[in-house]
C-alpha cells in the first residue's frame, strides 16, 4: 500500500555558490527516506539581480501517512 504524500513548499534567495545537488543532500540529511522528491517550481529574479527559488518537497514514508505536524517539525529544526 502506498500512503498519501505530504507536500511542502520552501523558497529562499540563492547566490552564485548555490547548487541543487547540495540542497538535495541537506534535505536528505534531515528527512532521510521520508523525502521522495524535490522539484523546482518557481524561479524569480528581482530588479536588483537577486534570484529566489521555490522548491516543492514531496514527503512519503512507507509505513504510515504523514501529518503536517511531523513535517513541520523536520523543517523547523
Amino acid at each position: 500500500m502506498q500512503y498519501r504524500p505530504c507536500y511542502k513548499d520552501m523558497s529562499f534567495w540563492i547566490n552564485d555558490s548555490f547548487t541543487e545537488n547540495n540542497l538535495c543532500e541537506i534535505f536528505r540529511g534531515v528527512a532521510g527516506d521520508l523525502m521522495e522528491e524535490v522539484q523546482l517550481i518557481d524561479n524569480f529574479t528581482n530588479k536588483k539581480g537577486m534570484t529566489s527559488h521555490c522548491y516543492r518537497i514531496t514527503y512519503r514514508p512507507m509505513e504510515h501517512s504523514l501529518t503536517d505536524k511531523e513535517i513541520n517539525e523536520l523543517q523547523v529544526d
